[in-house]
């Protein structure tokens, strides 16, 4: 009887440890699949400028912020170097107000970011470019 009785408990442990071991792992799973959100780009401009192909890809990550990723490859006869970083305005599309400049950060040979947020919600435009040659795509932030 004393045997049956510690099975018995022994049998409960194990289950009890196997329940704990399962739940966790569903409750881990399904905290890391909400936290976890992949943006995708909202925006993408692809251009050939008179020294190189420019590329961007926006992200709007919500509460008005956003990521700007451009990717600059020079042509061979360029004199702007793959490390000059471009530059960049946003501007809302139908309100009469100065562009904002954004500051970049390099992140690789010829790739820069930018974060921050724009002060409203509406359409955008980001210019990116060197001298007088610019590439532009528009973007909705809500």
């Amino acid at each position: 009887m004393l045997i049956k009785v510690f099975c018995a408990l022994f049998g409960f442990l194990i289950i009890a440890l196997l329940a704990m071991f399962v739940w966790g792992e569903l409750r881990y799973g399904l905290q890391s699949s909400s936290e976890i959100r992949e943006v995708t780009a909202v925006a993408t401009l692809s251009e050939q400028l008179s020294d190189g192909l420019i590329e961007a890809q926006v992200y709007v990550l919500g509460d008005l912020a956003y990521r700007i990723e451009i990717q600059f490859s020079p042509d061979s006869t360029s004199n702007i170097p793959s490390t000059m970083p471009p530059e960049i305005n946003l501007g809302m599309e139908l309100v009469h107000m100065d562009g904002f400049d954004q500051p970049l950060k390099m992140v690789g040979n010829g790739e820069w970011q930018s974060q921050g947020k724009v002060p409203e919600a509406g359409m955008w435009i980001l210019n990116v470019g060197y001298g007088d040659d610019f590439a532009e795509v528009h973007f909705a932030v809500e």
